[in-house]
């Protein structure tokens, strides 16, 4: 016999305060979203973000969803206006009245959720997006300062006060550690679902650079990579991601210019972002710093190695082999040539990688010990009502 609506209606409240739902638009909406649909199996769950939509409370895939409402103008004139949300924020989870909240990225909403669970007698779970969340920065922008400043104290006082973190790295521990004084209660790295489709590489070597085009992941290092490479003509570039706003994404189409072995694709499905992994040879990352990058545990799966500018996290490409570590651009070109003349190396890094992917990054016992981490840091009240109203209705 299937849950009964009384069933359904007690059983314990998890609330994801995050970025962005149903949209998935980046790599720590993606894994959240992963980690909603294994928890509905079990739990209420809610999404608490901003959109754009009129609507504040809405059902959509066995999830209750909670929009407040972007705030364009202030955000495009005065930066990390995320305080503003406050009240709204407040009310709603005054409203939802959740026995654990999981917040993932690090803005004024995580000072918030560690208000209300203080003050409630709830449970804050917060889980590192990027390794900018644990390191203390100021604005650049003189009209920013003070709401960065507000959203970096609230930001501080919500890892101080959040009852478990969750990291993604040993380095993040470290600077969690340095810098706020806290561990983290569990280090798991993001999780994909393990790739069964056949994996064909064509003769024509395929370099693939994956990301938003904005300054911080750098797609015009790979734009200058791509002409420098340009003379190899049985080797194409494409980039893939949503196109950048303003001057700099003319900028970037001017770089683009007369590059006939360089293609450019808009934003893609996680789908097809995977189907064109299938197909590629290398993936080449130009961030100036991340979390633990998807698109290297999607590109580990399907027998892809990385080439990577600056980020490895906990050094496991150069540690497993899983691809290679430039650090400068120059060092960059020549990592891509390599792996271009050299098709043994480049396949024994894809099916080390391919290894790596699925004993760190399977997304079954990844997601397990998140759930497991819920259900220590919930209680016996976190699962009593839910087991009693479960009893109640099988007499």
């Amino acid at each position: 016999m299937g849950a009964s609506w009384r069933d359904y209606m007690e059983r314990p409240k998890i609330l994801m305060l995050l970025g962005y739902f149903p949209r998935v638009r980046g790599g720590s909406e993606y894994q959240a979203y992963l980690l909603a649909c294994r928890l509905k199996e079990q739990y209420e769950v809610y999404y608490l973000f901003s959109h754009d939509s009129h609507k504040r409370i809405q059902k959509q895939d066995g999830f209750t969803l909670c929009q407040i409402p972007k705030r364009f103008l202030a955000r495009r004139l005065l930066g990390r206006v995320f305080v503003l949300d406050y009240f709204a924020v407040r009310a709603l989870l005054s409203d939802i009245s959740p026995h654990l909240i999981y917040n993932r990225g690090a803005n004024a909403y995580t000072g918030v959720a560690a208000r209300y669970a203080r003050k409630h007698g709830r449970r804050l779970v917060w889980h590192i997006a990027s390794q900018r969340d644990v390191e203390p920065c100021g604005s650049n922008s003189f009209r920013g300062r003070i709401f960065d400043h507000i959203d970096t104290k609230c930001v501080e006082y919500g890892i101080r006060n959040a009852d478990a973190i969750i990291g993604q790295t040993v380095h993040q521990d470290k600077l969690l550690q340095q810098n706020y004084g806290r561990r983290c209660d569990l280090i798991v790295g993001n999780s994909h679902p393990s790739s069964s489709e056949p994996i064909v590489k064509d003769k024509t070597i395929t370099v693939v650079w994956i990301a938003n085009l904005k300054p911080l992941k750098q797609p015009e290092v790979f734009i200058r990579l791509a002409r420098k490479l340009q003379d190899h003509r049985h080797v194409r570039f494409i980039m893939v991601g949503r196109p950048a706003n303003g001057s700099y994404r003319r900028r970037l189409e001017r770089d683009m210019v007369g590059l006939k072995t360089f293609s450019y694709i808009k934003e893609q499905s996680i789908g097809e972002v995977n189907r064109i992994l299938l197909r590629s040879h290398i993936l080449v990352n130009t961030s100036q710093y991340e979390g633990f990058p998807n698109t290297f545990v999607q590109a580990w799966f399907r027998q892809v190695p990385v080439v990577s500018l600056n980020v490895d996290p906990d050094d496991v490409i150069k540690t497993h082999g899983l691809g290679l570590h430039s650090v400068s651009f120059e060092g960059l070109v020549g990592d891509v040539k390599r792996l271009i003349k050299d098709r043994a190396l480049r396949e024994s890094m894809g099916e080390r990688a391919q290894e790596y992917a699925r004993r760190h990054h399977s997304m079954g016992p990844n997601i397990a010990r998140i759930v497991s981490l819920f259900e220590t840091v919930g209680g016996a009240s976190f699962h009593g009502q839910w087991q009693q109203a479960r009893a109640t209705d099988s007499q």
